[in-house]
């Protein structure tokens, strides 16, 4: 059974328990649409290749490209290893991965209800799933990444998975709240202030560079000095405890790079990837009766 929505202005203005509860339901609501999303999702992905003479196999070529490039690049040439350039060029590679899958759905994102206009107009489409496929996308694309750094990391006796990496779906589930609830919340900014696109391009390549996908915590210890100062800092990135979480699940602890303590990771990655969900889905919904009328 469809359900029909219609517009209530006591519940476009109504309290904090009512967001909450929308927010409750909206597992609900994604399952409701789960037919919605799927297309979504395979036009999303396929549309990436559509025409291509490789097709979906770009998907392993691209990251297997991108790791011989870091490897002969920064491994051999610039011998950022410190002498073990295969790690290294793992350790990075990772870190990129991970990264470029998170910005890519938010970059997505950014545009997602204004590129569908169309859709967002009609009264009993639920706009609140548009992020859905985007995010959907990138974990697959992550999860392409992560099977060669892992491949390489045990062919090459760099990587030694643990028990951690039985915990790897709390992780990546972890990583679709983080980007669902930035996604709602620069989807719903970029209605109001179409700006928001161009500054997330410019904050996004910062917070690449702020963000352990070239350093590792020993490096950025060595140069705050503090520890406390070391704790805010690295915590107050929501991006270095889901790279650190991924690395250790994917190859177990590094001691000698400063990566250890893999709950720790996923703990405070729990809080960001909750508090960007419960806030971004709450003004998301409390301004989308706005957006038929802006976009």
């Amino acid at each position: 059974m469809t359900l029909a929505r219609t517009y209530d202005t006591d519940a476009n203005n109504a309290g904090l328990l009512v967001r909450l509860r929308a927010l409750a339901c909206f597992p609900q609501m994604i399952w409701r649409n789960r037919n919605m999303v799927a297309n979504f999702f395979h036009r999303d992905l396929m549309g990436r290749f559509h025409g291509s003479v490789l097709g979906a196999w770009w998907m392993l070529v691209q990251p297997l490209f991108m790791f011989a490039v870091y490897y002969v690049i920064f491994g051999l040439l610039y011998n950022r290893g410190g002498g073990d350039p295969i790690e290294f060029a793992l350790y990075m590679f990772s870190g990129v991965v991970c990264f470029h899958a998170l910005n890519e759905a938010l970059t997505t994102s950014c545009t997602i209800i204004v590129s569908n206009s169309n859709l967002v107009k009609k009264v009993a489409f639920p706009s609140e799933v548009l992020p859905i496929p985007s995010a959907l996308v990138s974990l697959i694309l992550f999860g392409v990444g992560a099977v060669v750094v892992l491949a390489f990391g045990v062919t090459t006796g760099k990587f030694t998975p643990g028990a951690e990496i039985i915990f790897l779906p709390v992780v990546i589930l972890l990583q679709f709240m983080l980007t669902m609830g930035l996604g709602l919340l620069l989807a719903n900014a970029n209605v109001f202030i179409r700006d928001v696109q161009q500054f997330w391009r410019i904050f996004s390549m910062a917070w690449f560079f702020l963000s352990p996908v070239f350093w590792d915590p020993k490096m950025m210890s060595a140069l705050i000095g503090d520890p406390t100062l070391e704790s805010i800092a690295f915590n107050a990135n929501p991006a270095f405890s889901l790279l650190m979480a991924h690395r250790i699940a994917l190859g177990g602890e590094f001691p000698h790079l400063g990566i250890t303590d893999f709950w720790g990771h996923v703990g405070v990655l729990a809080i960001w990837a909750f508090s960007a969900l419960t806030l971004g889905h709450m003004t998301f919904t409390a301004s989308k009766h706005k957006h038929a009328d802006i976009v």
